[in-house]
């Protein structure tokens, strides 16, 4: 073998081995956002007396007595990740008066809840339950956060009681 060729193998061969094997990764691979939003909020009551959550006005006491505001939050999609995802719930409602109530003062309430997996036929329902304070205007927002991921979507609803 000329010396020649003998370098042309050996190059070739320390070309081979510095490059590694076929398909190898230098770089960390990148991680993709989750792909999960926020499908729908549901605003019901949970009624103490029936032991059963019920629509805002099928509750026993129409003065908003003895109930529980029930919200489930709907997520569509999957997550297995490493860190969980954290779903924030806020609600709110301003100061309002009226004849028959009087003076009711603004009130908000903010809960959050940490989700690991989600379900893995793609729908998660997250339920909340929080104080029933009555109110005309009360404004739901659900905020999804965690792993490159923000999603939020509020709805606008109102806790009735009779007046």
């Amino acid at each position: 073998m000329t010396t020649r060729a003998c370098l042309r193998s050996l190059s070739l061969s320390l070309a081979l081995l510095l490059a590694g094997p076929a398909g190898s990764v230098s770089a960390a691979p990148k991680t993709t956002a989750p792909k999960v939003t926020i499908s729908d909020i549901q605003a019901q009551v949970y009624d103490r007396q029936q032991g059963a959550i019920v629509a805002t006005d099928a509750a026993s006491d129409p003065y908003g007595m003895n109930v529980d505001a029930f919200i489930v939050v709907k997520l569509q999609g999957t997550y297995e990740g490493d860190a969980p995802l954290k779903l924030t719930l806020l609600v709110s409602a301003p100061k309002e008066s009226s004849e028959a109530a009087g003076d009711r003062p603004a009130w908000k309430a903010t809960q959050m809840r940490e989700l690991v997996a989600l379900a893995e036929n793609g729908v998660t329902q997250v339920p909340f339950i929080l104080p029933y304070h009555c109110a005309s205007k009360v404004k739901v927002t659900a905020i999804l956060t965690g792993s490159g991921l923000k999603a939020s979507k509020t709805l606008n609803t109102s806790f009735p009681c009779a007046e």
